[in-house]
């Protein structure tokens, strides 16, 4: 036992800033933008997820890591019926995640306040009287302290141009009176989250108030991250874009962060990438499983009402085409396009509106091309397909997904259907993290009929 001890003791003398030491380990992420999880429809762009950045917190609490996390928000989808109940699901995910604090996005200013969970420490520094989130926090960690403040720019933001501003800009005054509060305190480390314009990130660079600035992303290609953004004045880090990664930094006694892997951003972070090899956290399933119930509840529901819809259908399935089109046929039955919707069968997404539009026919309204028929234009906004119960006819990516609805060149073959861009027609589906390696002219030989 003395030996332990006395081993245990030259560890701490020899090793006093490693992590054995207890300093904490600093995590920023955020930016969902109501990715929840992976599609998984890529293994190259498999990254990010709610279950899997609880997995790897987890991760670093069994190696003793005191965890510090910050979320630089913007979690929310865009306002819809499916999007409120990811709100849900975001808010249990982020109890069990514990931030520090999240600062109110845009995205989640969209949505309305009033779908923001009472018990998360939002943040915005920068708002008026009226509002009541959390205007700073200071944090104790052992004989670390540290005070972060958190910057909206209000110009992301809808405000009423009648009414006084609740969101305040980057001015003198807001400056003036941010360093009376943070010159009261002799505190160890001052953060800024931010998010808005380079104009204002250097202003508040420039005030040399913050010690650490972070920037929420301003990137919307998943596909081509960027991890850092400039200023005149300086280069900070930038958190991964819909919520693939996650930054960190052990913080030290010094004061001073050291990056915890290689892959190395301004501040001395780092930023490990959300990847398969990380499991799904067993604690989100049953919110997982309550989301993808109520995303099929909802999906039937709307049946009813669009029964109707079936008989003023313009699509017609591939059935209708083959009599006359049997070479075509014969090359679409050997593509992957005939097997698209298994594909989400065997994910358990063929009820999640946001994965069919791109594995049926018609789910979407459609849109017609400039080169559309006058007898083609009366199906604009009209869709196709329901459900693979009412209109089986519709299931995976067909002939009309590129060519346009058939009804009326069935009704008569001079009408022809109206024809798209190919390459554009292509990338409605083939984009981003859905289809990363998607290159026009490897992918169309195989299909071109």
């Amino acid at each position: 036992m003395r030996r332990t001890v006395v081993c245990l003791f030259l560890w701490c003398m020899l090793f006093p800033d490693s992590p054995q030491a207890n300093n904490p380990m600093l995590i920023f992420s955020g930016d969902l933008r109501g990715e929840i999880q992976p599609c998984g429809c890529a293994e190259e762009s498999d990254m990010g997820g709610l279950p899997r950045r609880l997995t790897f917190f987890k991760q670093q609490l069994s190696q003793n890591f005191n965890l510090l996390y910050f979320d630089l928000g913007n979690n929310f989808p865009e306002p819809s019926g499916q999007g409120d109940l990811k709100v849900r699901l975001i808010h249990t995910a982020l109890k069990k995640l514990r931030p520090q604090v999240v600062l109110l996005g845009p995205n989640e200013w969209l949505n309305g306040l009033q779908s923001l969970d009472p018990t998360i420490p939002y943040l915005l520094s920068n708002q008026s009287g009226s509002l009541h989130f959390l205007s700073s926090k200071t944090i104790q960690e052992g004989e670390q302290r540290l005070k972060v403040f958190g910057y909206l720019s209000p110009n992301l933001v809808y405000q009423n141009q009648n009414e006084t501003p609740v969101i305040l800009p980057a001015d003198p005054e807001l400056l003036a009176r941010w360093k009376e509060r943070l010159t009261k305190n002799t505190d160890l480390l001052r953060i800024l989250l931010f998010r808005g314009k380079v104009e204002e990130l250097e202003i508040f660079d420039r005030s040399g108030l913050f010690d650490l600035i972070v920037a929420g992303s301003s990137n919307d290609d998943e596909l081509n991250q960027v991890m850092e953004i400039k200023t005149g004045s300086g280069t900070f880090p930038m958190i991964p874009t819909k919520g693939q990664g996650v930054l960190t930094g052990i913080l030290e006694k010094t004061g001073k962060l050291t990056p915890v892997n290689q892959e190395i951003v301004p501040a001395d972070l780092s930023v490990t990438w959300l990847r398969r090899i990380l499991e799904d956290a067993p604690e989100l399933q049953e919110a997982f499983r309550d989301y993808d119930a109520a995303v099929k509840e909802m999906f039937f529901s709307s049946l009813d009402r669009m029964q109707k819809q079936r008989k003023e259908s313009p699509f017609v399935g591939n059935k209708a085409c083959e009599s006359c089109h049997k070479t075509s046929t014969e090359i679409w039955k050997n593509s992957g396009h005939a097997h698209a919707f298994a594909t989400l069968e065997s994910k358990g997404k063929h009820f999640d509106p946001e994965c069919l539009e791109c594995h049926v026919v018609g789910l979407k309204p459609w849109v017609a091309p400039a080169d559309a028929s006058e007898s083609a234009l009366k199906f604009v906004g009209r869709t196709g397909f329901l459900s693979s119960q009412i209109t089986p006819h519709l299931k995976n990516v067909q002939c009309e997904n590129c060519h346009g609805p058939a009804r009326a060149h069935l009704e008569n073959y001079k009408i022809l259907p109206a024809t798209k861009n190919s390459k554009s027609t292509c990338v409605s589906c083939h984009q981003g993290s859905h289809s990363p390696l998607f290159d026009f002219k490897k992918y169309w030989p195989k299909i071109k009929h």
